[in-house]
């Protein structure tokens, strides 16, 4: 079954040419934008590990601060953060 991708063009913006030339450069454009929308839930998922952490890393931050300053720390529920093997096994291969 074939599928239509309708993309807006605008000639007269950069980015809009410079992507029509890549894709047209490309062997098989539709496996080309397949791996885009693959990269960019990838970085999407990424971006959202990146943000949980930071927020663990503010929590504990918190936590270290509030005896300095004479006060007991917020108690704060922390975020169920699951791993993902996938990303696991890529830091133990680069790490381990």
């Amino acid at each position: 079954m074939a599928y239509i991708l309708h993309l807006d063009f605008n000639p007269h913006d950069a980015d809009h040419r410079q992507v029509a030339g890549w894709l047209t450069a490309q062997p098989d454009p539709a496996e080309a934008v397949v791996r885009l929308v693959k990269a960019a839930n990838e970085g999407a998922r990424r971006l959202l590990q990146w943000e949980e952490l930071a927020q663990l890393l503010v929590n504990d931050i918190q936590e270290v601060r509030a005896p300095l300053a004479g006060r007991s720390p917020e108690k704060r529920r922390k975020p169920d953060v699951r791993e993902d093997p996938e990303s696991a096994r890529r830091l133990d291969s680069m790490f381990g």
